[in-house]
């Protein structure tokens, strides 16, 4: 199993409380034992400690009956590109050395229902940097779109604005912490919901970290996001940080879905 990327920096910047930043993946053989491993699993919701998983393993008596178990486990609809490209989001974040971020929940579950659709953040979470803890509201893009921006980026329904509205509506946050804080019931999770909600709180909602990542199979171009994210700097301001991250893959976004069932391309 290939645990990172190892990304190349191709470029970034920065605008008062604004980052961004372009990461481009050369490797293809190890983007796609990426995708059929690691994002295949967050996708899949494959976890042991699944209590929902556990419980229909337990009850199964025969093979005959595990079988039929991980059968049903895996009954949903093909995933597309976007809910690829989530799961993929969240784990190149994952990797990031400078910080630890958990995710609580993993959303495929919330997405059992077909045709589902959840309101507020793409991606929910906890960011903690040394002994600071954050509450991570996050969207996440996917594009082959040609243009620089893409058009993802732009628009009421484009990564921006979403950014702007997870950072300034109440609502929103009210619903991505009462999400988050449903599901963190380990004691570990618990404390670390607090100390992000208590710097919340306090803040009078300012002190959040926004996440915004663009998955693309196309040349890297800080055009991109470099527009994008200074839009959002004219409108946030510290506490509140915001980043931007683009990421470029080998592998034509068509294909993730034949890569996730290990299909060759």
């Amino acid at each position: 199993m290939v645990s990172t990327l190892a990304p190349e920096l191709r470029y970034s910047g920065s605008k008062d409380s604004v980052h961004w930043c372009g990461f481009e993946v050369l490797d293809e053989d190890r983007f796609k034992s990426y995708v059929a491993d690691r994002v295949k699993a967050r996708v899949e919701d494959y976890e042991a400690s699944d209590p929902f998983a556990s419980d229909l393993r337990d009850l199964a008596d025969s093979n005959a009956a595990t079988e039929f178990v991980e059968n049903l486990l895996r009954a949903a609809p093909e995933e597309q590109p976007w809910e690829i490209g989530e799961a993929l989001a969240e784990c190149v974040l994952t990797d990031d050395a400078e910080r630890e971020i958990y995710w609580p929940w993993n959303l495929a579950r919330d997405r059992r229902v077909p045709r589902a659709s959840l309101p507020g953040a793409d991606i929910i979470g906890l960011c903690k940097e040394g002994d600071t803890v954050s509450l991570l509201f996050g969207e996440v893009k996917t594009s082959s779109d040609a243009g620089a921006p893409p058009k993802v980026m732009y628009g009421r329904g484009g990564m921006a604005w979403q950014l702007k509205d997870e950072a300034m509506r109440l609502d929103l946050q009210l619903f991505s912490l009462t999400w988050l804080q449903a599901r963190c019931q380990s004691n570990e999770l618990r404390a670390l919901y607090l100390a992000a909600a208590d710097r919340y709180v306090n803040s009078l909602g300012k002190e959040i970290l926004l996440i915004g990542v663009l998955l693309r199979d196309t040349e890297p171009n800080e055009k991109d996001v470099a527009s994008r994210a200074k839009f959002l700097a004219e409108i946030i301001e510290m506490p509140t940080r915001a980043e931007i991250r683009a990421w470029y893959f080998p592998v034509p976004i068509g294909q993730w879905p034949a890569l996730l069932r290990g299909a060759a391309t």
